[in-house]
C-alpha cells in the first residue's frame, strides 16, 4: 500500500520515486527495476522510499489510481474518449501493469474513480444497478487494456474504439443487447 503525507517533502518524494520509476522502465522490465535502481535515479533514500511505500508494486498502484484520475478528471465529451487518450498517453505504465500480471491494478483503480462518478450517473434505480454498472465499466475497460497490451499495442486510437464498438454490437449475438 502507498501512504503519502500531506506535506510538501513527502509529495516531492513520491514525484521522484514514480519518476525514477518511470526512468527505469524505459530501459528495462519491472521485474527487473530494483529500489536501488530508484534510489540511484531519483536521489531519494531507502527509507524515505519505505515512509511511502510498502514494496515496488504500490509505486504502479500510485501510478494507476492517477492515471484514472486523470482520466475521469477530464472534460471530454464522454469518458471513453478520456479514457482512450489518458490510456495512449500512459501505455508504458499500463504495459508494466499488464507484463507483471496485475490486472487487479488496473480494475481497482477503475472502480475507485468511478464511484467518484456516481453523483454524475442519472438515477437509473437502487444502488445496485449502480454497482454492478461500475463492476462491468471497470471489469471491460481493464479487459480491453490487457488484451490491446498483449496484442503488441497494434491498434491505433481509433481503431480500438471501432473494435470495442463492433464488440459490444456483436454481444447481441450472444444475446446481451
Amino acid at each position: 500500500m502507498y501512504h503519502i503525507k500531506e506535506d510538501k517533502r513527502a509529495k516531492a518524494s513520491v514525484e521522484l520515486i514514480c519518476g525514477g520509476l518511470k526512468r527505469c522502465l524505459k530501459e528495462k522490465s519491472f521485474e527487473s527495476v530494483t529500489i536501488s535502481d530508484i534510489q540511484r535515479i531519483s536521489g531519494v533514500s531507502r527509507s524515505t522510499f519505505y515512509r511511502n511505500f510498502d514494496r515496488m508494486e504500490d509505486v504502479l498502484a500510485l501510478m494507476c489510481d492517477r492515471v484514472f484520475e486523470e482520466a475521469f478528471a477530464s472534460d471530454y465529451s464522454n469518458i471513453s474518449e478520456a479514457a482512450f487518450r489518458t490510456w495512449f498517453r500512459h501505455a508504458d505504465m499500463i504495459e508494466a501493469v499488464v507484463g507483471i500480471g496485475r490486472g487487479d491494478m488496473l480494475y481497482a483503480s477503475l472502480r475507485r474513480c468511478s464511484e467518484k462518478l456516481r453523483p454524475d450517473i442519472p438515477a437509473l434505480g437502487d444502488s445496485a444497478l449502480l454497482d454492478y454498472l461500475a463492476s462491468i465499466i471497470a471489469s471491460s475497460m481493464m479487459g480491453i487494456m490487457i488484451t490491446w497490451v498483449e496484442r503488441g499495442k497494434k491498434e491505433s486510437e481509433e481503431e480500438l474504439k471501432g473494435v470495442i464498438l463492433q464488440s459490444f454490437k456483436a454481444m447481441k449475438f450472444i444475446g446481451l443487447t
